[in-house]
């Protein structure tokens, strides 16, 4: 705005003063003045509830810290068969377990290689089965104590040819008229037949035996004409007249040719010629015969695994087709499992041969029953079968076992066997430094099944058999004063105790049997005190 004064001059406004601000609510103010009050008190509050939780009376801490009451721990009176018994671990495994190891059949065979697999883990072999076949050669289980050592052929003997004809004819392949433990023409057919049965060609000695036979026919087959010829010459002599009429002048075209009365020989030098051929024809003969007595279907080591008993059980496959085979390819057990207890010395007290037994595989509820046969001497070796060998390269080698017996044998020809360490798995004293224990032989009274092998199993030994029921009290319920003298505690539904006297019998299982004495009653579903 413009002022204009007296004088007309101009006055230009200065600037305006700026506006106050707006002024604050009463209302508003009050509001924020409870809600800090209203927070205040809330915090007294919480830290009020905090110290009340922190501070105790002594009443309080008292009770707080006063041990429970007195309670009673109770058990009832029951009536059962007890039979006194000593649990402990047992291990099961196969007594004896064939480790295969297979070897060249010939010397044609330059590598070993699986070319088919008849059997997996698990399988059940049975006699004249195919296990294998390595590099085209078969691999058979036949039974038989002996293993295989050498190639079975004709003009062999000895116990290992009995266990072949034994094995052949319980398949149906008789030896017909051969000798036990002679291998001749009856076991030759025998093994053909074998073989054709598998599908399989039929070894046989060889190019070399054949060629001694050929040979052998050949002078037998001249000896014979030789014979024949001679034989005919003194028949045409015999037959020819006495006193020939005398020779007639030869004609000129009949000069050059002797005649047939020229030709002849004197009888007396044809008899010495015929006996001498002959006796060179039953010469030749006997030769024919000693080649053919060792040419023919045979039987090659590396065919055929002998096991003392079959079915057996196979138990590993090394390999797979068309993989090289490189030590064992085949582990097998046969003759059934073996189970071995272990009791604590403290725990052999009183476990003789003949006690009654029951094993319990815990992990599938499997319970088979038998009796001691034998209690050992303390040992801290642990429980294991024999691993033996069958095969291996000493057999390759050289084709047959050395004069001391079978490839790997020990003295006397016997398979060469070792521990089979790490076999049974979970043995409670299977370690080395662990304490000695009794061995208890088993017998079972059924054949152990499949599944148990290799499992640490329950052995509970009835030491008693089962007789009649009795009163029986936890052991923990007996209470023997300074006398001697045994009592229970009873206590009746109301929660009143009365001492019972009685007399201890048999213990088993965790429980005593007791008989009240006179006067006394104790009967079957009654509470007694075990505990407090």
């Amino acid at each position: 705005m413009t002022t204009t004064t007296p004088a007309d001059e101009t006055v230009e406004p200065g600037p305006e003063p700026p506006s106050p601000p707006p002024a604050r609510s009463g209302a508003a103010r009050h509001r924020r003045a409870l809600l800090g009050v209203a927070l205040a008190a809330g915090l007294v509050a919480v830290g009020g509830v905090g110290a009340a939780t922190l501070v105790k009376s002594p009443a309080e801490r008292a009770a707080r810290t006063a041990p429970p009451p007195n309670s009673l721990l109770t058990a009832p009176v029951v009536s059962q068969v007890l039979t006194p018994s000593t649990a402990a671990r047992a291990v099961v495994y196969p007594p004896v377990q064939y480790d295969v190891v297979p070897t060249a059949a010939s010397a044609e065979v330059t590598a070993l290689y699986v070319s088919e697999l008849g059997v997996k883990p698990g399988d059940t072999v049975s006699a004249g089965q195919l296990l294998a076949e390595v590099s085209g050669q078969p691999l058979f289980a036949l039974p038989g104590p002996v293993p295989a050592y050498r190639d079975l052929k004709p003009g062999s003997t000895g116990p290992d040819v009995a266990e072949l004809q034994d094995a052949l004819a319980g398949l149906g392949h008789g030896s017909g008229e051969d000798d036990k433990g002679s291998y001749g023409p009856g076991t030759a057919a025998a093994v053909s037949a074998f073989y054709r049965g598998l599908g399989r060609p039929v070894p046989t000695t060889g190019a070399t035996t054949q060629q001694a036979v050929d040979t052998a026919q050949k002078a037998v087959d001249s000896d014979r004409q030789t014979v024949d010829n001679l034989t005919a010459q003194k028949r045409a002599a015999a037959s020819a007249p006495q006193n020939p009429p005398p020779p007639q002048p030869a004609r000129p075209d009949q000069q050059s040719r002797p005649t047939q009365q020229s030709q002849q020989q004197p009888a007396g030098d044809l008899d010495q010629q015929l006996a001498t051929d002959r006796k060179q024809l039953a010469a030749d003969e006997a030769a024919l015969a000693r080649a053919g007595a060792v040419n023919g279907p045979m039987v090659p080591a590396a065919h055929v695994l002998f096991l003392p008993a079959l079915p057996a059980t196979v138990t590993a496959v090394n390999g797979a087709v068309g993989s090289p085979v490189s030590g064992t390819l085949l582990s097998l057990t046969s003759g059934g499992l073996t189970v071995t207890g272990q009791l604590m010395p403290g725990q052999a007290a009183g476990v003789t041969p003949g006690m009654a037994v029951e094993l319990l595989a815990e992990d599938t509820g499997t319970t088979v029953h038998g009796t001691v046969a034998e209690v050992g001497a303390p040992t801290t070796a642990p429980p294991a079968g024999r691993v033996i060998t069958l095969g291996g390269a000493r057999a390759a080698a050289t084709g047959a076992a050395p004069a001391g017996g079978a490839p790997g044998a020990a003295p006397g020809g016997a398979p060469a066997a070792q521990p089979a360490a790490g076999q049974v798995a979970g043995a409670p004293n299977n370690q080395s430094g662990s304490p000695s224990y009794l061995p208890v032989t088993i017998t079972p009274d059924t054949p152990l099944p499949a599944t148990m092998n290799g499992r640490n199993v329950r052995l509970t030994v009835l030491k008693a058999k089962a007789g009649a029921p009795v009163t029986a009290v936890p052991v923990a319920a007996i209470s023997t004063n300074a006398a001697g003298r045994t009592s229970v505690t009873r206590v009746d539904p109301a929660g009143n105790r009365s001492t019972v006297p009685v007399t201890t019998g048999v213990t088993a299982d965790g429980l005593v049997a007791v008989t009240p004495a006179e006067g006394a009653q104790l009967r079957p579903g009654d509470q007694v005190v075990v505990g407090k």
